[in-house]
């Protein structure tokens, strides 16, 4: 099979650990999570695996090296302190000894048996930024898109139950303009490679919308990739209130961030995938009142009644 990364574009709080997760349970994939928070973190010398905070697989699997050099790429440092990174990069070019630049080439070389990558990034920019990538350019590398959409009242219910200092106008107006600039890449991006997904569907259907988005992308549908709690993870960040179940389901404790958060909310729900309609409680009159006036029209394309 032809080596794929499919990055998933979406608005946080949209699904896009879920997805990630899901596709990373397939035996040929594998799920990196927000590989953008790599150099952060590794900088900062916080956990790399966000699911299996005391693993170090991304140590074990990459090397010392391999690692360091990854993140410095993948943030577009300088790999060595006393050569600028664009001089080091026309060197390496000119010498044909560039692999290092290709960074999902390279975690492909330590990831036995894997043939795609999913990286729920979820920012445009870092899409754009990294199929510039001679991996990608060259075709040795495909790369695909998957655009997840969410009701933009349950988005931003989310993060203003995760932010609740944030005024419900300004996360309005920042939600409407992030979507347009969304949007727009979207219909740039090469036709032949790029899906639509409501989360919603995919919630509410997982086996038939997973079963497309396989399809679409030439791979094997699994069925059973749709338990993806059962599987082994190392993404490197995401949503917590996700990966907590799968913590629940290895009978671990789920973290004191997410109840502070969420409630009780995924200590109580089941673990199997489901719908999340919290906005048509928690969201207030007046905060509906006000996305609506600023976003409404804007998100009926996305709404989910």
């Amino acid at each position: 099979m032809q080596k794929k990364v499919i990055f998933i574009m979406s608005a946080g709080h949209s699904g896009s650990s879920l997805l990630s997760l899901i596709l990373g349970s397939h035996s040929e994939g594998f799920s990196v999570g927000e590989l953008c928070n790599l150099p952060n973190r590794y900088r900062q010398q916080k956990p790399i695996d966000c699911v299996n905070m005391t693993s170090d697989f991304w140590e074990n699997t990459f090397g010392k090296e391999g690692l360091y050099q990854l993140s410095n790429v993948l943030g577009n440092t300088r790999l060595n302190k006393y050569i600028p990174l664009k001089i080091e990069k026309k060197v390496r070019d000119f010498f044909n000894r560039d692999e290092i630049f290709n960074a999902y080439s390279f975690m492909f070389s330590k990831l036995d048996n894997k043939n795609f990558i999913i990286d729920a990034s979820k920012v445009y920019t870092w899409v754009e930024k990294k199929i510039e990538a001679k991996e990608f350019i060259s075709q040795r590398i495909e790369a695909y898109m998957i655009y997840l959409v969410r009701d933009g009242r349950a988005v931003a219910n989310s993060f203003l139950r995760k932010y609740p200092h944030w005024e419900v106008e300004k996360y309005s107006r920042e939600w409407v303009e992030k979507t347009k600039r969304r949007n727009d890449y979207f219909e740039k991006f090469n036709p032949d490679r790029r899906i639509k997904v409501a989360y919603e569907k995919l919630a509410s259907n997982p086996h038939q919308t997973i079963e497309e988005i396989c399809n679409f992308f030439n791979i094997n549908f699994e069925p059973s990739m749709i338990d993806y709690w059962k599987y082994d993870h190392h993404d490197i960040s995401g949503n917590n209130g996700t990966y907590s179940l799968i913590h629940r389901y290895k009978g671990q404790e789920i973290e004191n961030r997410v109840k502070q958060v969420n409630g009780d909310y995924y200590k109580n729900v089941d673990i199997s995938i489901k719908l999340d309609l919290r906005w048509q409680k928690e969201l207030s009159p007046e905060k509906l009142e006000i996305f609506e006036r600023i976003a409404g029209e804007f998100n009926k394309p996305f709404e989910w009644n």
